[in-house]
C-alpha cells in the first residue's frame, strides 16, 4: 500500500471511532480548547479524550500550545477538516436519502 493510501485509512479508522469523531467536530467548532474543556463538551473522561488527543497528534490532526500548566488543542488544518467534516455530513444526508427509496 502507498504511503498516502496508508495514511488516508489511518485517518478513517481514527475517525470512525465516535469519541475522537466527537473531539474533531468540536475543535473544528472552537478555536481552541484544553482537554477537560473537550472532555465536558464531548461526555467523556478527561483521561479518554488526553488518549484520543494523543491519537490525533500522531495522525498530524491536532496540535497544541502550552498555556502556563495546560495545553490548548486546536486543529493543524482547520479548513481541511471542516471540509471532510462538512463532505461526511453531505455524504451521510444522501446515503440516507437514498437508502429510503
Amino acid at each position: 500500500m502507498e504511503e498516502q493510501s496508508y495514511r488516508q485509512s489511518r485517518l478513517c479508522r481514527l475517525l470512525g471511532n465516535p469519541s475522537a469523531f466527537a473531539v474533531v467536530q468540536r475543535l473544528a467548532a472552537n478555536k481552541e480548547l484544553n482537554p477537560s474543556e473537550i472532555a465536558r463538551a464531548v461526555g467523556r473522561s478527561v483521561q479518554r479524550v488526553s488518549t484520543v488527543l494523543s491519537a490525533l497528534r500522531l495522525a498530524e490532526v491536532v496540535r497544541y500550545d502550552t498555556d502556563g500548566k495546560r495545553n490548548r488543542y486546536r486543529l493543524k488544518h482547520p479548513r481541511e477538516v471542516r471540509n471532510v467534516l462538512g463532505a461526511l455530513s453531505r455524504f451521510v444526508k444522501v446515503a440516507s436519502a437514498v437508502s429510503r427509496d
